[in-house]
């Protein structure tokens, strides 16, 4: 059974892994994935910081490789890893979680008043 490789996307910095490059496709923006140059296992032995940073930094390698060779760069520079855009979103739940809790809050105001002004309007004689 062959290893697994650990291979990232130059577009997006997401990364994989696969036993086969032929399959080595980013799933977001459909770009081939480059084969990174880190044993499976020591990709692994790292924390989420850590792979982030070095794929940002294989990523920018690539880049200046690329400028300085003359070629012309495809890919737009991208600085946002995957685990910052879950950060962002997470942080972005947690802002609707406490808009929808003042939300409540307030429906549940208008409940009371308007019952209590049902209860008033029954009350009073017309």
């Amino acid at each position: 059974m062959r290893e697994l490789s650990v291979y990232y996307c130059p577009v997006c910095g997401s990364y994989a892994y696969y036993q086969i490059k032929q399959n080595a496709f980013c799933l977001k923006c459909n770009a081939k994935r480059k084969l990174l140059d880190v044993r499976y296992q020591d990709f692994m032995d790292l924390d989420l910081k850590q792979r982030d940073s070095l794929i940002a930094e294989t990523i920018s390698a690539d880049r200046a490789r690329e400028q300085r060779d003359g070629e012309t760069a495809t890919t737009p520079p991208t600085t946002i890893t995957d685990r910052e855009r879950v950060d962002e979103l997470k942080r972005r739940i947690e802002e609707l979680e406490h808009e929808n809790q003042e939300l409540q809050k307030t429906v549940e105001w208008m409940h009371a008043t308007i019952w209590d002004l049902v209860k008033r309007g029954k009350a009073s004689p017309h």
